[in-house]
């Protein structure tokens, strides 16, 4: 029903299969642990990387959906093989990945170096401009794929100055709390377009979390290589043999590939929501706090002394060979 709402197709079976037996275990984990129980979605409201308490919530809204329209791709392939992941000091604050990306950003707003919240100038922002922005303190560039960003968020201000009077705030108000809405109007930017929402789904996510909406339908997790690399080692998705090899070395996958993952991964959320009533922001919340727990090389069950750190230590088959599941998208 929920995949029906929103127009997603989750076709998989000819990469990747569902463990429902392990899935159940997760869903009887939820219910009897305490973990779940008294949690609340967070309210990303951290100054080194959001607007504190005191800022208007058009701010607010306006520097959730800039930094959403940026928030993929965090790492890259060398020439000379291997792959880096973004990450660097910023502000005197050693980040990687998102994080780096809105410490980056945040410094960026309260600097002055480039009024990212001004629609009409960001629908004329350049490469060179992002280059700015998101340099480290030592003067490198650390955040990938600059040109698709520069389209993203040129786009992003154009259509907000079109048809929202520049304010990403008053599109949200004109979604009346509904979220299907919220996606209809969203899929019209190209920074929202993805066949499964992810980072429309995260700017919900953000939104609600700090009180800006309540949505009237439950948000869906954004599906990214973050939880999909944690749904791979639990054992919730069983990979294919030629599939299976790609992720161990960490070769690319291709579109259909990358796809057929993902889509496995939201049915598996819509599954445990349905089984649990936890709600999809809930869930995105936990599986991504808990990804440094489930890092690509020192996940904390490898080691008996840190592995009750991990939420899913009980019901995982710590299948750590798995490593993140890359594509070269802009969706993720």
């Amino acid at each position: 029903m929920i995949a029906e709402k929103f127009r997603l197709d989750l076709y998989h079976g000819k990469f990747v299969e569902l463990d429902y037996e392990a899935l159940d275990r997760i869903c009887d984990l939820i219910r009897t642990g305490k973990a779940f129980k008294t949690y609340k979605p967070y309210p990303w409201n951290d100054p080194r990387y959001w607007p504190d308490e005191s800022e208007e919530k058009w701010t607010v809204s306006q520097y959730f959906a800039v930094g959403n329209a940026i928030n993929f791709g965090y790492w890259q392939r060398q020439e000379r093989g291997g792959i880096t992941y973004c990450q660097g000091t910023k502000g005197g604050i050693q980040t990687s990945g998102a994080l780096y990306l809105w410490r980056a950003l945040r410094t960026c707003y309260e600097n002055g170096t480039f009024p990212i919240l001004d629609s009409q100038k960001l629908a004329k922002i350049s490469v060179r401009d992002l280059e700015k922005i998101f340099k480290d303190d030592a003067g490198r560039t650390r955040l990938p794929q600059l040109e698709e960003r520069t389209r993203n968020w040129q786009d992003l201000g154009s259509r907000l100055c079109e048809y929202w009077n520049g304010e990403f705030y008053n599109l949200l108000q004109d979604c009346s709390n509904s979220l299907y809405t919220f996606v209809q109007y969203s899929r019209q930017f190209r920074a929202f377009d993805d066949p499964l929402c992810k980072l429309t789904m995260v700017n919900a996510i953000l939104h609600q979390g700090r009180g800006l909406v309540k949505f009237k339908e439950p948000i869906l997790p954004g599906i990214d290589y973050q939880l999909m690399k944690q749904h791979l080692r639990i054992g919730v998705l069983k990979p294919k043999r030629r599939i299976s090899k790609k992720l161990v070395r960490e070769n690319l996958l291709s579109v259909e590939e990358a796809r057929e993952l993902r889509n496995a991964c939201l049915e598996a959320f819509i599954y445990i929501m349905n089984k649990t009533g936890v709600a999809g922001d809930s869930l995105d919340n936990k599986w991504w706090f808990n990804r440094n727990n489930c890092s690509d090389d020192k996940p904390v069950c490898e080691n008996s002394e840190t592995l009750s750190k991990c939420l899913f230590s009980q019901v995982c088959k710590k299948n750590t060979r798995y490593k993140r599941p890359l594509e070269n998208t802009r969706y993720y």
